[in-house]
């Protein structure tokens, strides 16, 4: 299970460093939660300030110059980006794609204010995924080739709870969310 380890790492990095989570003064909690199945259990309890203040200690260049990299390799610029998502802003509540292949399924769409992506693999793997279109929206506010993660941050926690990223694997489970708990078990 080794790969579901590097996904999960994956997901909840991209959960906190993408979408950020929320302001200094806000009692919200950001909470990572990876259990694999007879091995490693990790559990990150952040309060939302922390996580604020540890994206700032984040050096320019491990932004990787204002492109991202999308699975196969492919690199987006900030403004490609940006331009995509005012697109989708424009459309009503809507299903983008769906792909079905050999027992695979994956659906992204637009729900209720949430960008949503569901993928089932026949393997067993379930992924959700749901980002408040408001934290998207605030992300690529920023000028130019940067993502504004302050923004994002406190977008979130305007948001207030609410689950952003499960994983499924088997008996693996991945788990990133928002709450007012102090100590998610």
């Amino acid at each position: 299970m080794r790969q579901l380890h590097t996904r999960a790492l994956i997901w909840a990095l991209t959960a906190v460093l993408s979408a950020g989570v929320a302001a200094a003064d806000s009692d919200l909690w950001l909470h990572v939660k990876v259990d694999e199945a007879g091995g490693a259990k990790v559990l990150v309890n952040l309060p939302i300030g922390i996580v604020e203040k540890a994206m700032t200690m984040i050096p320019a260049e491990e932004w990787n110059h204002g492109h991202i990299m999308i699975d196969g390799g492919h690199h987006w610029s900030i403004s490609d980006l940006r331009e995509l998502w005012q697109e989708v802003g424009a459309t009503p509540d809507m299903t983008f794609v769906t792909v079905e292949d050999e027992g695979d399924r994956v659906r992204v769409w637009k729900e209720g204010g949430y960008l949503k992506v569901r993928a089932v693999e026949g393997d067993g793997t379930d992924v959700d995924v749901q980002i408040p279109s408001r934290v998207v929206d605030a992300l690529l506010s920023g000028d130019g080739e940067e993502l504004n993660i302050r923004a994002a941050i406190e977008a979130l926690a305007a948001e207030g709870e609410g689950e952003l990223v499960t994983v499924n694997d088997d008996n693996d489970r991945v788990r990133v969310w928002v709450d007012h708990v102090a100590e998610a078990e």
